[in-house]
This record gives C-alpha cells, structure tokens and sequence, in this order.
C-alpha cells in the first residue's frame, strides 16, 4: 500500500500547471491589420483592430448605461520602417498582443505597389501569426480609409471581407497562397482587391496582380472570374449574350466554369499552351424578344455564350502577357510539373518567354436553366422572335 501511495506522489509531482498560460485579461486580440506607406512623408502607418472581449459577440456596437461603446479598439502609430512601426503599435497596448486571431490583413495600394517583401518577412518570423489569413489589397484607396467603411450587416469588418472573398469570387488570397506561390516555380502571387464604391460601400470585382512581392495591376469582373478558375476555383459572374442580328442582350450567370492548362513543346522545345474550358450558365434576365425554349434560339445562345467567354480569356492573356508581363495564370509551372528539364533551361528567362508564348483556348460552353418561362412573361405570342 504505501508503495503505491508512494508511486501515486512521484506521478503527481510530475504533472505541471499551465505554466504558460496567459488570462484573457492579459492579451490584446488583433481582429485586422492594415499597413499604409505615406506617400507624402515616406513613413509607414500601421493599424490595428483589437477586440473588446467584454463585448464580442454583441456585434458591431453594443449598448452600455444608455451609450453605444464599439466592441472593437482602433489603434494607429506611424514608423521610418514596418518594425518600427509594429513596436509603437504594439507600445500603445497595456497587454500583450495576440495575431493568431486575425483574418484579415490589408494593404494600401501604395505600400502593395512599393514592396511587401518587408511585411510579409516580418510576418512569417512570428509563430503567432496564422498563414490562413487573408491578404486584401486597397484598391485606389489606403488601408486605413477601407477599414473605416461602414458595414453594418456583419458584426465585424474583418467579418464581412472574408465572407465576401469565401462566398462571391472565392479569390486564393491567404497568406499561406502568397508564400507559396511566390516561392514557387512558374506562377505569381495574386490577392482580393477590395476598392469603395460610389455608395462609399466596400465592393470586390478584381483581382490583384503581383510580380514576385511587388504589385503591377488588376484585372476586372469576367477577367477575374477567368483567371480564378485557371487556379481552380468557383465562378460567380454573369455575361451578355445575344444573336448577331439582334441589340437587346440576355443575362448568362456562369454556374460552373473550369478550366484544364496543357502544354506541348515543339521541335525547337518552345512551349505552346491550350486551354480547356468548360462552362455551365443560367438565364437570369431576358432582356430580348427571343424564345430560348425554342432548340434554334439556343443553339445560337450557347454559340453565343461560347464566343463570350472566349474573350474573357482572351483579353485575361492579353493583359498578363502584354500590359503586365506576369505569369499570375501558372502556365510556367505547368511546363515545370510536366517538363522539368526543359523549365532549366529556360526558368531564368521565362519573364521574357511568357509575353511571346502561344496560348490556344478550347471552350465548350452551354446554357442549361432558362428559368419557368422562355420568352418574358410580358411579351404577346406574336411579339416573340424565333
């Protein structure tokens, strides 16, 4: 008996406490940060959203003796670097800061234009910060200026911006995806590009283009739809459609759109790339006379749809090989994946090969929802187009 007893004491003195632990009242929980580069005097403006834990979950604002308190606390300082400038931040704060929580990472255009190198080396040193966040460039904007746009409809900004990236355009914008394909062979990074309406609204229809940490340009609405589904992902866009004798267009939602990159290599071991594309769509307005029940009618509606999404990828190449020179589709990494010889040779002077490579597209695209009626409700029979 008592060697058990004695066996039990010496198992207990093993067993430790949470020597590491750390009281909620102890740590500042970062929501979003938001990097600026200020054109005027050159320093660098960081921003931070630090949770209020005494209010999460009460949304945006909450209620306390008669007085609206937001649930969130800004906190803004300026730096001559990144470093310098995270320390201030971090110096303004009475406990120590935590970024595992944050989801969102904003970047104003000036600074994205300039060189991220800096922040995002800053960012991968630290064991605390989550690959899994989103990266979001401000587009026409500075970060500061996006993050103080009023939205309502969610409980939090950071919130709203990953649903809105998860759930409409489904951009690969994580930190983790900018790592990976900075660092890999063939590809460039790209981001979710978030810019201000008219209304003054956050609004997401393009995606952001970087030559290795440097931001070059944007390409917009079915231009980014297109190069999204070169790197695997959901489509949400809609195109125009319609007859070559007639002016009033139909609206096409893409519901399904993917597309497989081929490379062959000729004699002279020069790479030359197909496309194949597949899509699906689904009549959302009629703004024409045309019947699209009638077999005729859309046969030359999916003639259509084909020809526009045809142009889509077509003016998506024309941007990445002629205005921009970067290779944000990956067509370098597919000659790397299935050519890995022929990438030695020529990976040091892909940036010069890219703009002059051919690139052929092979698009098989059909409407198969036309919703409960054909032609619009509204029409007479005999005010119908066949």
């Amino acid at each position: 008996m008592s060697l058990l007893l004695m066996t039990f004491t010496m198992i207990l003195s093993l067993l430790t406490g949470c020597w590491d632990r750390k009281e909620i009242n102890d740590i500042a929980i970062v929501q979003l940060s938001a990097f600026d580069l200020m054109p005027d005097t050159g320093k660098y403006r960081g921003y931070i959203q630090i949770a209020i834990p005494k209010s999460i979950g009460a949304g945006q604002l909450t209620s306390s003796g008669g007085t609206q308190q937001k649930t969130y606390m800004p906190v803004i300082n300026y730096g001559e670097n990144i470093e310098a400038m995270t320390m201030k931040l971090e110096r303004k704060l009475s406990r120590d800061m935590l970024p595992s929580h944050r989801r969102i990472f904003i970047v104003g255009e000036s600074l994205a234009r300039q060189n991220i190198a800096p922040m995002l080396d800053l960012i991968s040193r630290s064991p605390k910060n989550r690959l899994r966040t989103y990266l979001v460039v401000a587009r026409d904007t500075d970060a500061k200026s996006l993050v103080e746009t009023e939205y309502t409809l969610e409980a939090t900004k950071e919130e709203a911006l990953r649903e809105i990236i998860v759930r409409k355009m489904q951009v690969p914008s994580m930190l983790r995806n900018f790592y990976a394909s900075s660092a890999a062979a063939g590809i460039e990074p790209i981001a979710a590009a978030f810019s201000k309406d008219k209304d003054g609204k956050v609004l997401l229809s393009s995606v952001a283009l970087f030559n290795k940490t440097t931001l070059v340009g944007y390409v917009d609405d079915m231009q980014a739809v297109a190069l999204t589904s070169l790197l695997g992902r959901k489509p949400l866009g809609d195109v125009d459609v319609a007859l070559p004798d007639q002016e009033s267009k139909l609206s096409v939602r893409v519901t399904s759109l993917s597309a497989k990159k081929r490379v062959e290599v000729s004699s002279d071991e020069q790479p030359h790339f197909i496309l194949d594309i597949t899509a699906t769509g689904r009549i959302m307005d009629n703004r024409s006379k045309l019947d699209p029940s009638d077999p005729a009618v859309m046969e030359k509606l999916n003639a259509s749809f084909q020809e526009q999404l045809t142009q889509s990828y077509q003016k998506l190449f024309h941007t990445l090989q002629t205005t921009y020179k970067t290779d944000n589709a990956g067509l370098g990494q597919s000659v790397y994946r299935k050519y890995p010889k022929l990438w030695k040779k020529i990976e040091k002077d892909w940036e010069t090969i890219f703009p002059e490579v051919d690139v052929q597209f092979k698009v098989d695209a059909n409407i198969y929802q036309i919703g409960v009626q054909g032609a619009p409700y509204y029409l007479r029979e005999d005010e119908i187009s066949q």
